[in-house]
């Protein structure tokens, strides 16, 4: 296989972008409290293509997909034990809504949409 890894990381292609992870939540005193790891990385963000769209359920199919891919950390998206990493680039954040885990071929691709404010 080819370790797309290189393509990354090269200047031509890359940004960076910031993920937001979510700790397992923990209760104290009745109330669920989450912490928050936000990690830097170098990537490639990209329109989601007609392809990726297809692969999400009808209600996700809204404005304002990305798809990320990274080789520095693994993403996450919401399931019975965690909470859907976010991906924060220029200034918007995007909930992770499918993954996709290429880590033979040196990546990692996620697809996420655009919450809050879309002005």
């Amino acid at each position: 296989m080819i370790d797309l890894s290189e393509l990354i990381h090269d200047e031509d292609f890359y940004t960076t972008f910031t993920v937001v992870k979510k700790s397992d939540p923990q209760w104290i005193k009745g109330e669920i409290f989450y912490t928050e790891l936000e990690i830097k990385v170098e990537g490639i963000v990209l329109p989601s293509s007609s392809e990726d769209i297809e692969l999400l359920p009808e209600a996700d199919r809204v404005n304002g997909l990305k798809s990320f891919f990274t080789d520095e950390c693994a993403f996450e998206i919401t399931d019975d034990e965690k909470t859907s990493d976010v991906c924060i680039y220029k200034g918007k954040k995007y909930k992770l809504l499918h993954i996709f885990d290429y880590s033979a071929n040196g990546y990692y691709k996620a697809i996420g949409s655009l919450i809050g404010d879309e002005s």
